[in-house]
């Protein structure tokens, strides 16, 4: 053996680490800025484009794990399902090439990060980061056209929230819990003032998830349930639901105080008042693309669904808030376009039922996985909570599509890395239980006298056989 060899080889293999974090960090910058085609694509998807099938080639196991199986099986039923809806719809090339284009991309992401990051938890926190860094930069270098309006909302939030969060999680690693919720807390109250409602929501459940506001047990007296019971999760379920509520009457007190503009005050005011309650008045194309779907659940809608009927629909609803909209300029806005604005229903309402089934299982997958972190508390568990309950939030309440492509395919990787533990304990279960039960059935045509193969097992060594007399 040639003395220099293992430490060549050591070496090569740290060349190809650093490299492999470097390019993740280029990616994740580039996944903020995108340059127009048929739709968005965005620059990181263009450099996935020649490196999967390279990536694929080094690492081929990593796209043929188990639960990534399933993701992708479904994820080919939902563009199966949209190619037979507008077959049967007779769409126009140019709406549903673009909407091919948009679960393909997907994909494409999904693959590509399940090999780039692998299980590597360093390689996650890098791609965030470069996430955030890049959000930020695109702010300055490739606006939002409603920065303009809003520079909090569409400009500065996504970068600073999620900077803050993974930031926090290099004192949550520590054990420092007072710096954690002073910096969650912190840019808490920076979305509150803004009137930026979702991240007050979603901070406020990872604040109350990830850290130990109650303890568990006070001297001998357990105040939590252990961990991995079912009563444990039922706990903090309802932590959840009250972080949700606390939410809830802090933008109500923030608004009745006048803590926030004048505008975004009428705004909470009107759709408070609302019939429909205050989350329906802020996203009423839900109950307008659950009628789309009511209506044609099997195949749907199409790539480019159009009706007007839903717009009216949708006139109607905001006239329930009280929000002036006139409605032809409301049908020249959308085009005729069934108003969606979530992942879920924008599936369902274009390509049919299949298209529900892929997010129905996404959604599955991440609350599976956001147990498994309050339950667990890893080191990135600030980061995991809040990205998770953000996507729990958007697959029923947020428009999919452009970067939020790869936002998603991470979140993926991250559900599927934290539920691995739990479905080979599964596994190793239903395999114990199958080889116990095999070994309880007699072999048939054996006479009772012969020596049985299972002797040791049964009580005393007596066959099973003989037992029965």
């Amino acid at each position: 053996m040639r003395p220099g060899r293992p430490f060549t080889r050591a070496r090569q293999a740290s060349i190809t680490s650093i490299g492999g974090d470097v390019l993740t960090l280029v990616i994740g910058v580039a996944t903020a800025f995108s340059v127009h085609m048929v739709g968005s694509l965005y620059i990181s998807e263009i450099i996935f484009l020649p490196l999967l099938p390279i990536l694929i080639l080094v690492h081929p196991r990593r796209i043929f794990r188990p639960g990534l199986r399933i993701v992708l099986a479904l994820l080919t039923l939902w563009l199966f399902g949209q190619v037979m809806t507008d077959l049967y719809r007779s769409t126009e090339m140019a709406d549903w090439l673009r909407e091919y284009a948009n679960i393909v991309f997907f994909a494409i992401n999904l693959l590509s990060l399940a090999v780039l990051l692998g299980k590597s938890e360093r390689r996650k926190a890098i791609f965030i980061g470069g996430l955030a860094f890049g959000s930020l930069l695109a702010v300055r270098y490739q606006p939002s056209i409603w920065l303009e309006g809003d520079p909090w909302k569409f400009g500065y939030s996504f970068g600073t929230n999620i900077a803050v969060a993974l930031l926090s999680a290099y004192f949550y690693k520590r054990r420092q819990y007072l710096v954690v919720g002073a910096l969650l807390g912190g840019v808490m109250v920076i979305n509150l003032v803004e009137n930026y409602r979702s991240p007050v929501l979603t901070l406020l459940v990872t604040i109350a998830l990830i850290l130990p506001v109650i303890p568990e047990q006070v001297g001998r007296f357990r105040l939590l349930p252990r961990a991995g019971s079912v009563s444990r999760v039922v706990v903090l379920a309802g932590i959840a639901a009250s972080a949700g509520l606390a939410a809830s009457f802090l933008v109500h007190f923030a608004t009745s105080e006048g803590y926030i503009s004048a505008d975004a005050q009428a705004k909470n005011q009107s759709e408070s008042q609302s019939s429909i309650g205050l989350l329906l008045a802020g996203r009423p194309e839900i109950l307008v693309s659950a009628r789309a779907v009511w209506d044609s659940p099997i195949l749907g809608h199409g790539s480019a669904g159009r009706d007007y009927k839903y717009i009216e629909m949708l006139n109607d609803l905001e006239a329930k808030t009280g929000t002036p909209i006139d409605l032809e300029d409301l049908e020249e806005e959308k085009g005729g376009l069934i108003p969606t604005h979530s992942h879920l229903m924008n599936a369902w309402v274009k390509a049919g039922i299949l298209g529900g089934v892929f997010w129905l299982y996404i959604l599955w997958l991440a609350f599976g996985a956001l147990i498994q972190v309050a339950i667990r508390r890893p080191p990135l568990a600030p980061i995991y909570t809040f990205m998770l309950v953000t996507l729990l939030w958007d697959i029923p309440f947020s428009p999919f599509g452009g970067g939020r492509r790869a936002l998603v395919a991470l979140m993926i990787m991250v559900s599927l890395d934290l539920l691995d533990p739990v479905m080979a304990h599964r596994k190793e279960l239903r395999q114990q239980h199958k080889t116990k039960w095999r070994r309880q059935i007699p072999l048939r045509g054996r006479p009772d006298f012969l020596p049985h193969p299972d002797v040791g097992h049964s009580p005393r060594g007596i066959p099973p056989n003989s037992m029965t007399g």
